[in-house]
């Protein structure tokens, strides 16, 4: 009897998949692809919750994902709530023991992993020790602000751990084989955010004011900054620099959490303390279409969010990268990059807001980080993927 040639094979046409999730903007990025695996039935698909999703934190995002109907195979409670670099890596810990256990008893065939959190390097670790094939998402990107981030070193750290390489660029893929992948593990598929954009358009603005309020009608500023690991003590003073300067325009101010990275609490007191201004409305988390809404029809979006870089160059909209967070990423000339006092903030949303030619030049439909069609490509290259024991089998190529 012939031996099987792919893990679809193996697997006896069915493949079992957990993907693991901590917050919520990750989740998101992953969606389609979890869309797209769960209506395939070549697929056995599960989701593990962990980090944020369980928390008050982003507003229980948990049930979004029960909302969604995938199946929860796990929550795991392992979020510290103390703002410090020791919580954050004594949570991962947590995580790591935790997730042996989720895994020991799912033993799925694959295991899905994203990004650049501490979910992707622990259950990239996971799942190696307990050979379980790992999936990385939108590895091989790349990022260096003064002073260094933990999310590059996390981000190559999580390739090195993992056996199949879906990425957002070419460029990526070229990275993560000059770090020694062999190059048929590696894949360039797109970003799942540019999916989401194609596949949920959102709501118009009459219904996303239903929702949120008359500011929607008319001209507004989408504000979401994050804290930089090598800089958590300006965290705070960042945000309120973004917030004057935000106000200064005139327009409203949609302001959205941080994520939970050390640094995050003095984000969310300089926003509590500019929430009682009737121009700054705060919302923590949104229904997918209205989320969708609010970034398609703002007239700028401020801050850090690599939001910034992905889903607004598809939809042609002006972002000021304010700070250190996402230099040397790769983006459009939708994005400007600066530092982070208000003369350079203000400077830059008005050619933002208010610079005709910069604006017409600015086109939506196109993006450096897919075509929204990677959850498509991403299934059909792990129906392809060889058995498990050639998956494990790692060589480096120098």
């Amino acid at each position: 009897m012939k031996s099987p040639e792919t893990l679809l094979e193996a697997c006896g046409g069915r493949i079992r998949v957990v993907a693991l999730t901590g917050i919520r903007s990750e989740y998101d990025l992953l969606f389609p692809l979890l869309l797209a695996l769960d209506a395939d039935s070549a697929f056995d698909l599960g989701v593990i919750a962990s980090g944020v999703h369980p928390t008050p934190l982003h507003g229980h995002s948990l049930r979004h994902i029960e909302e969604d109907g995938f199946r929860v195979a796990a929550v795991i409670e392992n979020l510290l709530y103390a703002d410090s670099r020791s919580a954050k890596a004594r949570s991962a810990g947590i995580l790591l023991t935790s997730l042996a256990e989720v895994l020991s008893r799912e033993a799925p065939d694959l295991l899905l992993v994203l990004g650049d959190r501490e979910e992707a390097v622990v259950g990239a670790l996971a799942g190696t020790y307990l050979g379980v094939p790992v999936v990385h998402l939108a590895g091989g990107d790349h990022t260096h602000p003064v002073g260094g981030n933990v999310d590059e070193e996390v981000r190559h750290a999580a390739t090195k751990l993992s056996h199949v390489h879906l990425t957002m660029a070419e460029a990526h893929s070229e990275r993560v084989r000059r770090l020694g992948e062999e190059a048929w593990r590696v894949h360039t598929v797109g970003s799942g955010g540019i999916d989401r954009l194609r596949l949920f358009p959102g709501l118009d603005r009459a219904a996303l004011a239903e929702i949120l309020g008359e500011a929607v009608r008319g001209d507004y500023l989408l504000v979401i900054h994050h804290p930089v690991s090598s800089a958590i003590g300006s965290a705070a003073g960042e945000m309120r620099l973004i917030l004057e300067a935000g106000l200064a325009t005139g327009l409203p101010l949609f302001v959205g959490a941080p994520n939970s990275d050390p640094g995050a609490a003095g984000i969310l007191e300089v926003i509590d303390a500019y929430a009682a201004d009737p121009r700054v409305q705060v919302y923590r988390n949104l229904p997918r279409d209205a989320f969708t809404a609010l970034l398609r029809h703002a007239r700028c979006l401020l801050g850090n969010s690599s939001l910034g870089l992905h889903e607004a160059d598809y939809l042609g909209l002006p972002v000021v990268n304010v700070g250190e967070r996402q230099r040397g990423r790769s983006a459009g000339p939708h994005v400007q990059f600066v530092d982070a006092s208000r003369a350079a903030i203000e400077g830059a949303l008005e050619r933002a807001l208010h610079d005709a030619a910069y604006r017409a030049g600015l086109q939506a439909g196109q993006s450096l980080y897919g075509d929204g069609h990677m959850a498509e490509r991403s299934v059909e290259i792990l129906k392809s993927l060889p058995v498990k024991e050639r998956l494990l089998a790692k060589r480096l190529t120098y």
